[in-house]
């Protein structure tokens, strides 16, 4: 089978984005040499490549979707031999001069491909128009994905659609640059457009392709599911949204198309193991596999030297575990694949779920302890363990972008929108989860937001690590209307204080801002 790894060729992925005046459009000129686009082979090639080059920005996905949900520890790692990482982030002590991120997370390289991808594809008389609609249903669907993210952390951003360079060929350099949207609203508009157009080349066709770590008509789906909802529920350049009914029921439509293009698996374990790579519940990933690459889950298990026979399980006997070959030295069974602790998350999410019976809280997490117990809890990262490869642990599992509970609890929080019940959604989430019985504590619908605070406790046990509980406090409410981001009455889900509202975007790097003297900051952000 041809590997997803297999590298576009230098004339499409050799970008580099020098921070000079505006974003800029106009790295050198890869992109016009004779011997590509000229055949079906090279755009199949294109396409791998762009999926290779969302494999390569799935930390910064997951650290965007994830790090800020109030969820991790921020000093040291359970065993004492590292210190965590990003904490600053974690801490909510973002500011001009440590942002988090710089240069708009890195995103415009990977979206001025997709451009360049769409103008060529646009163009190919060499391709059948089936497939010509194919592939720009792809291209139109990542550069959305793209494009939210964007949105969701910043705001108003540059909107690059077109591979200017090469179309017009300008002579003056300030015609290479492109400057920031006026307002939100264009970034979303930009976003719901593509999404359309993705929809439209599709035309209701689903080809998965690599086990489904190609984009697909479901993607866009989910995608389109998630933009409506949060243009129905959240504040827009300072405004209550403006068409809540139109977009839920346009989130619906889309939400329920792809939850009739997948299903459950039986076992909330089997959604994520190595063997079973694009199965049923899922709808898009980022393929790792051996060979190839691994991802990034290292950072949050121990290393194989770190010394685990000096803790103990939470009745305090020495530490075992399912692993096969596992020992109360490596409990896991790492086997050399684990670094030192950089990400951890808090124990407190752990008791989150019912540890006896919830399926998840073990398939997630792997519970350790030090004596005296009541005081010396931890977790490590237990979803993305990956598989041996002979005698060494490789982190080789794919991460989900969008699979069927996640199409399912979105569908929950629109009808709760909507004002009507959104039991039968949560209740399938939780019977799966409780291993697929009667036995599994019924949800009941109640008010909004009792309903809302239920949906996000869901999605927060049925999701974690997989880049959503930021974006989750972001869009989902309390009965005020506000973000559950300001609830800092719930644990575990307020994490600002209302005054802190500037703070759901991010800043931006003064490095940017330096390259830019018309660029603003976001609102209120201190510059050191």
């Amino acid at each position: 089978m041809k590997r997803i790894l297999t590298i576009l060729p230098v004339i499409a992925l050799m970008i580099s984005m020098p921070s000079c005046k505006k974003l800029d459009l106009a790295p050198e000129d890869y992109y016009t040499a004779s011997n590509f686009w000229k055949t079906p082979a090279q755009v199949d090639g294109a396409m791998i490549g762009l999926h290779n080059q969302l494999r390569g920005l799935q930390f910064t996905l997951w650290t965007l979707g994830e790090l800020r949900g109030g969820v991790f520890k921020d000093a040291t790692g359970a065993t004492g031999t590292s210190s965590l990482n990003s904490v600053g982030i974690i801490r909510q002590d973002l500011r001009e001069s440590s942002p988090g991120f710089s240069s708009w997370a890195g995103l415009y390289g990977p979206i001025f491909q997709v451009n360049n991808f769409i103008y060529q594809v646009e163009q190919a008389t060499y391709l059948p128009d089936a497939d010509k609609k194919y592939y720009l249903g792809q291209a139109y669907g990542l550069r959305a994905y793209y494009y939210f993210h964007l949105f969701r952390t910043y705001g108003r951003v540059p909107l690059a659609t077109e591979p200017s360079v090469l179309i017009s060929r300008p002579t003056a350099s300030e015609q290479a640059f492109l400057k920031r949207s006026d307002t939100e609203k264009e970034t979303l508009d930009l976003i719901k457009s593509d999404l359309t157009k993705s929809e439209t080349n599709f035309n209701n066709v689903n080809t998965a392709k690599f086990q489904k770590a190609q984009w697909a008509l479901p993607a866009t789906q989910v995608l389109k599911a998630e933009v409506y909802l949060w243009s129905a529920k959240v504040k827009m350049d300072g405004k209550a949204p403006a068409s809540t009914t139109a977009d839920l029921a346009t989130a619906r439509a889309a939400a329920e198309a792809a939850i009739a293009q997948s299903s459950s698996q039986a076992s909330f374990a089997n959604v994520f193991r190595y063997a079973n790579k694009g199965n049923s519940e899922v709808i898009f990933a980022v393929r790792y596999q051996i060979g190839e690459a691994t991802n990034t889950f290292n950072q949050f298990v121990y290393a194989a030297t770190d010394p685990m026979s000096s803790f103990v399980n939470v009745a305090g006997q020495p530490l075992t575990s399912s692993e096969v070959g596992a020992s109360a030295a490596d409990p896991l069974k790492v086997a050399g694949g684990g670094t030192i602790i950089r990400y951890e998350y808090r124990y407190d999410l752990f008791l989150k779920y019912d540890t006896a019976l919830d399926q998840r809280a073990r398939a997630t997490f792997y519970d350790f302890y030090r004596n005296p117990i009541a005081s010396n809890k931890f977790v490590n990262l237990r979803k993305f363990l990956g598989t041996m490869d002979g005698t060494n642990r490789a982190f080789a599992d794919d991460w989900p972008v969008y699979r069927w509970a996640d199409a399912v609890l979105l569908l929950a929080e629109i009808k709760n929108k909507q004002g009507q019940d959104p039991s039968a959604e949560i209740n399938v989430i939780r019977k799966r989860a409780y291993g697929g019985g009667t036995n599994f504590p019924a949800f009941v619908n109640g008010t909004f937001e009792s309903n809302e605070i239920a949906i996000f406790e869901e999605r927060g046990k049925e999701f974690v690590a997989e880049g959503k509980r930021w974006y989750d406090l972001r869009r989902m409410q309390d009965a005020a209307g506000d973000p559950l981001a300001f609830r800092r009455d719930l644990p575990l889900i307020g994490v600002l204080d209302k005054a802190q509202e500037y703070k759901l975007l991010w800043p931006i790097d003064r490095s940017t801002l330096n390259a830019d003297p018309t660029l603003v900051q976001n609102p209120s952000y201190p510059g050191t």
